[in-house]
């Protein structure tokens, strides 16, 4: 029988960039490993664009049949299903430069660019968004002319705001709303871009008893920490 594939067709098949970077910095073949990590970090971004514009595209479905409070449903829903089990443990209890780097490195793995500013009450965390802002970058919404949808009913899930793209929707139900429904501070305080450009900003608190009444009034609940 012959054979389709070379050998090198079948390892790029079926073994991971990144353990052919390993092997190839055991053999003492930088180049090669160099190589590899970049098309391993390409091939991991292509997935989570992918993903990224399919959540988008499902949301934007649901708004549209469904209405935009069930968009919040089904974003609870993932919150429930998913999200609730990685909120377990003493987030609020922790420094806030630790808050600040598990967010920083989350957006950073996730396309992001992070610059990182200290005031005397919060961390504050300035992002070009790799998710979320690089949909609106690249006028992906309806507002420029992109097939997904805008929420425009001013709610909580829309930081009360009267417009927000529907991607950026988990940020204020699932990392805002639901933790502070569960007895906790909001994640951080977050305020996504209102056009292209822009970048998303996140407010840590150096202690989460301070965050102001009036991140709390946007999204619709009391504070924890009246």
């Amino acid at each position: 029988m012959t054979t389709m594939f070379s050998s090198d067709e079948l390892e790029s098949m079926t073994v991971p960039a990144f353990e052919r970077a390993k092997r190839a910095i055991a053999v003492g073949d930088h180049e090669r490993a160099v190589a590899l990590i970049d098309e391993g970090a390409a091939r991991t971004r292509s997935l989570q664009i992918y993903s990224i514009e399919w959540i988008t595209s499902l949301l934007s479905f649901i708004g549209r049949e469904l209405g935009e409070e069930a968009v919040e449903r089904a974003l609870r829903a993932s919150g429930d299903d998913f999200i609730d089990d990685r909120r377990q443990g003493p987030w609020d209890e922790l420094p806030a430069n630790v808050r600040a780097k598990v967010i920083a490195r989350a957006m950073v793995a996730n396309g992001g660019a992070c610059e990182v500013d200290e005031e005397d009450d919060k961390i504050v965390l300035s992002f070009q968004c790799g998710s979320g802002g690089r949909l609106i970058d690249e006028g992906r919404y309806d507002v420029e002319g992109g097939p997904y949808l805008t929420l425009h009913e001013e709610s909580g899930r829309t930081f009360s705001r009267a417009e927000l793209p529907v991607y950026c929707a988990h940020c204020s139900v699932n990392n805002e709303m639901q933790r502070v429904e569960a007895g906790g501070a909001p994640t951080s305080i977050e305020f996504p871009p209102t056009k292209p450009g822009e970048r998303c900003v996140h407010h840590v608190y150096r202690d989460v008893a301070a965050i102001p009444d009036e991140a709390y009034e946007r999204i619709g609940l009391p504070p924890t920490n009246p």
